[in-house]
Formats: structure tokens, C-alpha cells, sequence
């Protein structure tokens, strides 16, 4: 896996997010057009943050796919909100 990190990072350098201003509406567009390894790193490096936010130290890889969907039902829901307002809310367990 740390092999395809730096392959990732250079895929994702022309797609800045600036996540802190994103709209649940926008979160969810570019979820929608990305590939599957540009969603990968867009859910890791939120699952990321919010585990800095709450203080929770573990990477529990069994539940990462299940954590997409948390915060993807949250935006569907609220579609003006920030993503991550929303996200915080739907929590990271």
C-alpha cells in the first residue's frame, strides 16, 4: 500500500478539495466523478481527520468501506451543509 501512496498523491495533485468549504452537494458530485482510487484516498484522508478531531488513534480497515457510506446518507440528507460539519455528526465509528 505505501507503495501506491506516492502514485495516489501525484493522480490526486491536480484535485485540490479544500474540505473545510465544500458543500455536501459538491462532496457528493466529486465523489460521483472521481475514480475508484481517488475515492479510496478522499475517504482515508477524511477518515483521517476526523480521527485527529476526536482523538481516536486506530485504523480499523474492516471498517472503512463501511465508514463511506456514513457521511455520503449524511450529505444526501443535508446537501447545503458543509461536509465536514456533517461528517463530525455521523461520527467516525
Amino acid at each position: 500500500m505505501f507503495f501506491a501512496l506516492p502514485a495516489l498523491a501525484k493522480k490526486q495533485q491536480t484535485q485540490n478539495s479544500e474540505f473545510g468549504a465544500m458543500t455536501c452537494e459538491e462532496f457528493i458530485q466529486d465523489v460521483a466523478t472521481s475514480d475508484e482510487d481517488s475515492i479510496a484516498v478522499i475517504f482515508l484522508w477524511l477518515d483521517s481527520y476526523l480521527s485527529g478531531v476526536s482523538g481516536d488513534t486506530r485504523l480499523n480497515g474492516d471498517n472503512l468501506e463501511g465508514f463511506s457510506t456514513k457521511p455520503m446518507n449524511g450529505c444526501a440528507k443535508k446537501p447545503k451543509s458543509k461536509v465536514l460539519d456533517v461528517a463530525k455528526a455521523v461520527g467516525i465509528k
